[in-house]
């Protein structure tokens, strides 16, 4: 059985799949937030070092990487972003024509860690072949692993400046409504509780409002609050969406299976909702957790 798929015969629960992938995950993290990289950039970094690690069956290499310092990962990052660049032209030479150095051309950490079996002009040589693992990697890996991370930080930004706000103007937020909170039969669940996490493909991109049409029209007045999140690329494209449910309650009906993501069609597109489990209930609460698997 493929690891690194989340649905299949064999159920897994979430905090076992986090598990399964914690340097994936503890890598995607330091892109994100250490280096301030784009979420949306970070998510195809990832993907094309996991196409490294298995294809040039180098199973240690993203587990190697997170024990370098930031520093290193950077120079790294950077490398891949030069790769991306590349696998985004369709004709090589035109790449090379943008480049304003032919010395940008060089990828020696990527080289040293390929065991020199990979250049620019190689990789662009694969390109249709990566792109497809890459969006293999996307949907099967990287949305599931790095979804709670994504809208922890997107959440934190969120705070911080809510917390400026009400600093600057000297009031204090002490209701429920701006604490997040509802109150469902005397028990009082926070926005993450009563959260649906929707993941878009790419390239279709889907507005807010083709959303909330959607749900409400198929299930009702539901929905509370939808934060649409990842927006990256040449058509800003949104990657998912947190949509906050006014009641848990309602949840089951939209997630059928918190083993595996329920699929709609919106508009001809395809979307995948999941229930959504805040970091603080994840990978860090299990005791043994499947560390070092081979992929």
């Amino acid at each position: 059985m493929d690891s690194s798929s989340f649905s299949s015969s064999l159920s897994i629960t979430r905090e076992e799949f986090n598990a399964f992938h914690k340097f994936e995950r503890d890598l995607f993290t330091r892109i994100v937030i250490s280096l301030r990289r784009d979420i949306s950039l970070s998510f195809e970094i990832m993907c094309f070092l996991i196409y490294l690690e298995k294809s040039v069956f180098m199973s240690k290499l993203i587990f190697n990487l997170v024990s370098f310092p930031d520093l290193f990962i950077n120079s790294v990052v950077d490398e891949v972003v030069m790769c991306l660049r590349c696998l985004s032209y369709e004709n090589f030479p035109s790449f090379v024509a943008s480049l304003k150095n032919i010395n940008s051309l060089s990828i020696p950490w990527i080289r040293r860690m390929t065991r020199q079996n990979f250049t620019l002009e190689g990789i662009h040589q694969k390109r249709e072949d990566i792109l497809l693992e890459m969006k293999k990697h996307l949907t099967s890996i990287c949305y599931p692993a790095f979804e709670d991370i994504c809208v922890r930080f997107e959440m934190h930004n969120k705070e911080k400046m809510h917390t400026s706000s009400h600093f600057l103007c000297g009031q204090q937020a002490t209701t429920n409504h701006a604490a997040g909170t509802s109150n469902v039969e005397g028990q009082q669940l926070t926005a993450e509780d009563r959260t649906v996490f929707l993941t878009f493909s790419k390239g279709y991109p889907i507005s807010e409002v083709e959303v909330y049409e959607y749900f409400t029209r198929r299930f009702g007045d539901i929905v509370e609050a939808i934060h649409m999140g990842g927006v990256g690329g040449k058509d800003l494209q949104a990657l998912y969406a947190r949509m906050v449910l006014r009641s848990a309650a309602k949840i089951p009906e939209i997630v059928k299976d918190e083993a595996c993501p329920t699929k709609f069609t919106i508009n001809g597109k395809h979307v995948k909702a999941r229930k959504f489990i805040p970091i603080h209930k994840s990978v860090n609460n299990l005791p043994h957790p499947s560390f070092g698997v081979s992929l």
